[in-house]
């Protein structure tokens, strides 16, 4: 039989109480709002910041893209500049070379003729010389 002063259903009571007072805190609150209405706030706010957070970092790699298209463009811009510096230079050093090439042969132009009028000049008055003294002779 079972008596009512029995400590099993005294036990059995005792959690029973404990379970509905557990019940009572999550479901209805006790001076707070309810376990499960602040875990569905929470969760909430979590999901917001989570939001937020995704929306920052796609703002962040927008400009990070930004950034890497305005390098690029301005990499290709000076490369595009340094390039025809360059050839520039090149151009102006070829010309120069060529003025000077210019110039020198030019120079060896006007030596050979000074030369081959002088040579012409003494093998005449050699020949004339030559030619006189065969006449004397």
């Amino acid at each position: 039989m079972k008596s009512k002063n029995n400590p099993n259903t005294a036990t059995i009571k005792k959690i029973q109480e404990d379970l509905k007072e557990v019940y009572k805190t999550v479901y209805q609150g006790n001076g707070k709002p309810a376990l499960v209405t602040q875990l569905h706030e929470l969760q909430g706010k979590l999901k917001s910041h989570h939001e937020h957070m995704d929306q920052k970092l796609i703002n962040v790699n927008d400009k990070i893209d930004g950034l890497e298209k305005e390098i690029e463009l301005k990499f290709k811009n000076i490369t595009d500049v340094v390039t025809e510096k360059f050839n520039n230079i090149a151009v102006q050093i070829a010309s120069e070379f060529g003025r000077k090439r210019t110039e020198s042969t030019n120079m060896w132009n006007f030596k050979t003729a000074v030369t081959t009028s002088i040579l012409a000049t003494f093998t005449s008055i050699f020949v004339i010389l030559v030619s006189e003294l065969i006449k004397r002779m």
